[in-house]
């Protein structure tokens, strides 16, 4: 049983960095199976045993980013907000190649809808928007979409226009910002 588990996750793992390398030269739109599999190196049958489609990897692929975030968050409960931040944010920056390929890949409303709400899950541990301010529902569903739709654009910004600030530089920045009081 271990054996198969190690099975699913390698080749989930050889899907998921052939997906990567192939959406830096081509959009997810016009990459087929085939390509997909020749490029990640298993057959077709092993991608339909786990996805349906390359943009089903793309969302797994940003959730396991999200997921990871919002680890390192808990695990750092008692720190301070802006050091909580600057570790979730040294770990995005570590990986900030394939976060961009991410950001980069051509998808459609559904799948940019998943990849928004992976990214509030991820978010969740380090801001408490209900928190600062009294919000019911709905208003607190367009707050955090706002919030997280700034902190990706400020994220892209920060990666593709070689801004010379490190983690904590971005965290401390993002402490002074007016909505600051949401960190947790």
């Amino acid at each position: 049983m271990v054996s198969e588990n190690l099975r699913v996750v390698i080749s989930k793992k050889m899907m998921k960095d052939g997906l990567l390398r192939c959406i830096k030269h081509r959009s997810i739109d016009r990459l087929s199976i085939s390509e997909l599999c020749r490029e990640s190196q298993v057959n077709r049958a092993t991608f339909y045993n786990h996805y349906s489609s390359p943009k089903e990897i793309l969302t797994e692929i940003i959730w396991d980013y999200a997921k990871e975030v919002q680890r390192i968050a808990e695990s750092n409960r008692d720190a301070a907000p802006e050091e909580r931040l600057t570790k979730c944010l040294a770990y995005v920056y570590d990986n900030k190649d394939d976060i961009l390929t991410v950001m980069r890949a051509n998808v459609d409303e559904e799948t940019t809808a998943a990849n928004l709400e992976a990214m509030r899950y991820g978010l969740r541990q380090l801001i408490d928007i209900r928190r600062s301010a009294d919000l019911d529902d709905q208003e607190y569903e367009l707050a955090a979409t706002g919030y997280c739709r700034a902190v990706q654009f400020m994220l892209r910004q920060w990666f593709t226009e070689d801004i010379d600030k490190t983690p904590r530089e971005i965290a401390a920045l993002m402490m002074k910002l007016p909505p600051a009081k949401i960190y947790k």
